[in-house]
């Protein structure tokens, strides 16, 4: 029973997420990005991959909870020209934003993160799911 609600209540997450990224993909005023994630699933684990060109594995902060990940992710960017007489300096920081809830509950202490060529991999075991309550009706007498 409660399995569905919560199945639902991450659909209904996952569209929210999708709307929003949408969004911020073609809104100007924002320098947060959402950016690309895979989630696979084993039947142990789950694989969880963000792309994050250009940013520094410093710049990352993660987050797991039992349901969901955080990422979040700054790009810093500096322009200096120098010229007789002239010298302008730009300073501009961006980056990528990503909250999703996932498809099934994990163990945060189990994850394992990695970053290589602007991809965060992060790998982590699924928690075990626990049965159903065994209900048993009881004649009084």
């Amino acid at each position: 029973m409660f399995d569905d609600f919560f199945e639902d209540m991450r659909d209904m997450q996952n569209q929210m997420n999708k709307m929003f990224k949408d969004f911020s993909k073609k809104a100007k005023f924002s320098d947060l990005k959402s950016a690309d994630t895979d989630i696979s699933e084993t039947e142990d684990f789950l694989v969880i991959k963000v792309d994050m060109p250009g940013v520094e594995k410093e710049d990352i902060d993660l987050v797991l909870t039992e349901e969901s990940i955080s990422v979040n992710a700054k790009r810093k960017q500096e322009e200096l020209e120098e010229k007789e007489g002239f010298f302008r300096r730009e300073r501009s920081y961006k980056g990528y934003n990503v909250y999703t809830m996932l498809p099934a509950k994990i163990i945060p202490e189990t994850a394992d993160a990695d970053y290589k060529n602007g991809v965060l991999k992060v790998k982590v075991k699924k928690a075990e799911k626990t049965k159903e309550k065994q209900k048993k009706k009881i004649e009084i007498k």
